[in-house]
């Protein structure tokens, strides 16, 4: 049909206003872009596959798509060889659960809803790639710690080294003979390594290392030179923790870059 015609019959005035019922971004997509069809036999299907979906609105309270998200752009990322953040995989674990639920319910309701239920049946569950997300992240986005051996030890002398810094530091804190030095009786962070602000003019009557002063310049922040150990065994902790996390994070982008094919033919079936 001629453009002009459409617009002449606000067709695309009436495509706005489906696309604002899609719950779906993607399916919103494909409401913007309908076109009438002169073809009798494509006519007749729109027309069966709309009173299915009558039929659902009416008789199911509608078919929820909650928790889908078009995840293609991030497949093609994967598929490149790019990492995937934990909340990009929560993302793509959400629209495998929302496909299979949709999945399950056309097919119990088949002899209902038979064409709706065969675009249901393109959809791929990719189980394996959830129950791989579902073990290694949480609902949070933070990376389990039995999300490998590795992490869970390395956390565990994360923690350890941790105790071992705070109590060295706090035992400095508690001296007496320290407390004429100090500004406040505290422990604070500076880059990533942990300070105790002390006077500007007692500057060297604890030794360590200036990290940061204050905006007047009053007070110093130092990591005492008897914590420095400690302190940078904790922090080689911290980067090896990192490490494995990048490395869970790109294993798990690795396996869904082995469904990309499946998982866009999900997001396409949901749309």
């Amino acid at each position: 049909m001629d453009q002009k015609h459409l617009h002449t019959l606000e067709f695309p005035e009436i495509l706005a206003h489906l696309a604002r019922h899609a719950s779906f971004s993607a399916g919103e997509r494909l409401s913007l872009a309908l076109e009438p069809s002169p073809i009798l036999a494509e006519v007749q299907q729109r027309l069966q596959e709309t009173k299915e979906a009558r039929y659902l609105l009416d008789s199911q309270g509608g078919l929820s798509l909650g928790g889908a998200h078009d995840v293609r752009p991030l497949v093609e990322t994967a598929r490149r060889g790019g990492l995937l953040s934990p909340n990009d995989l929560l993302d793509i674990q959400s629209t495998l659960r929302a496909a299979r639920r949709v999945q399950r319910t056309l097919e119990r309701l088949h002899g209902q809803a038979p064409r709706l239920a065969d675009m249901a049946a393109r959809i791929e569950p990719c189980d394996g790639l959830s129950a791989a997300i579902d073990g290694a992240i949480n609902e949070q986005g933070e990376v389990l710690d039995h999300a490998s051996e590795k992490l869970a030890r390395v956390r565990r002398e994360m923690r350890t080294a941790q105790e071992r810094l705070m109590d060295k530091l706090n035992r400095i804190i508690a001296n007496p003979r320290n407390a004429p030095y100090l500004q406040e009786a505290l422990l604070t962070q500076r880059g990533g390594r942990y300070v105790i602000p002390i006077k500007a003019e007692f500057k060297g009557r604890i030794p360590g290392i200036v990290h940061d002063t204050s905006g007047s310049g009053a007070t110093l922040f130092i990591e005492p030179l008897s914590a420095i150990e400690m302190g940078n065994r904790w922090r080689e902790l911290q980067l090896e923790e990192a490490k494995e996390i990048e490395r869970i994070l790109g294993e798990l982008a690795d396996h869904v870059a082995r469904l990309a094919d499946e998982l866009a033919w999900t997001v396409e079936a949901l749309a």
